[in-house]
């Protein structure tokens, strides 16, 4: 019995890489999915897996500084543009087969989730190498949809483009994971990223209003809930629409004087809102 199981499992693993090779077998570099992630990841294991990671972010950084020197070193606006960086030299690119590799090789662990979310972040904007989100959602969809840290990997989620594959990953987390952190996170972004369409807004304003109802309470980021963040968009998506009339702001100017949106209405107004973290 043992036997037959274990050539089934081979036909089926077989069945899968050939369905991928004809799809991928022009890339440069050949990935192949390893065996699921196993039930129970030792302390060792999360250990290992995350200085490994922290050795590769590394790695990136310092490959980031070096890509980006050009532009910091041009002195003026106009060499700025007139530098032209190499897209075949961008890390984003270059370490997207070694973040795979890595998810492989440290299935399981919370650092593998981490480098999931920078692949699918990485892929996302790379035609070149968009086969390879598919493949990383459906591998957290069928090995980490229960695994809490999720919630890290979703929490932004709507920085990613609108894919179908992003969609239906916070979809997947958000009516399937047992935790709420990682149910209030994927309903947050996936209501974002709807509400971003005229098409879709409708929707993505009923999600976050569910939720302000039900995961109010679920931290967001720092000292920050999920209910004091999604006020301001729902606010966002009822009066700071293309068309709609602007807010009233009242302030006082450089001057000293009050000033007041509304009395320059009629005109050609620039505001310009900005933060330092």
């Amino acid at each position: 019995m043992k036997m037959i199981a274990t050539h089934a499992f081979l036909l089926l693993k077989v069945t899968i890489l050939l369905c991928i090779a004809p799809i991928h077998g022009s890339a440069s570099t050949v990935v192949i999915l390893d065996d699921p992630a196993p039930a129970v990841v030792t302390k060792a294991q999360e250990t290992a897996a995350r200085n490994a990671l922290d050795k590769m972010q590394k790695r990136m950084d310092e490959a980031w500084t070096e890509y980006l020197a050009p532009l910091r070193e041009a002195k003026t606006a106009e060499e700025r543009d007139a530098i032209e960086l190499d897209p075949e030299k961008d890390p984003g690119v270059m370490f997207l087969p070694e973040l795979f590799k890595f998810s492989s090789d440290h299935p399981g662990t919370a650092a593998c989730l981490e480098a999931l979310s920078q692949v699918i972040s990485m892929a996302s904007r790379d035609e070149k190498n968009r086969w390879m989100l598919k493949q990383v959602v459906d591998r957290i969809i069928l090995e980490y949809i229960e695994h809490e840290e999720l919630k890290d990997l979703v929490r932004f989620g709507h920085y990613n483009p609108p894919s179908p594959e992003n969609l239906s990953l916070l979809r997947a987390a958000a009516d399937r994971s047992p935790h709420r952190t990682v149910q209030g996170s994927a309903f947050y972004a996936l209501g974002k990223l709807l509400g971003s369409s005229e098409e879709t807004r409708a929707e993505g304003k009923q999600l976050l209003q569910r939720v302000q109802k039900e995961y109010a309470d679920v931290p967001f980021f720092r000292e920050t809930t999920y209910g004091e963040k999604v006020a301001g968009d729902l606010f966002e998506l009822d009066h700071l629409q293309v068309g709609q009339v602007a807010p009233e702001i009242i302030g006082t100017g450089l001057d000293g004087d009050l000033m007041q949106l509304s009395a320059f209405r009629g005109k050609v107004v620039l505001l310009d809102f900005w933060g330092d973290w």
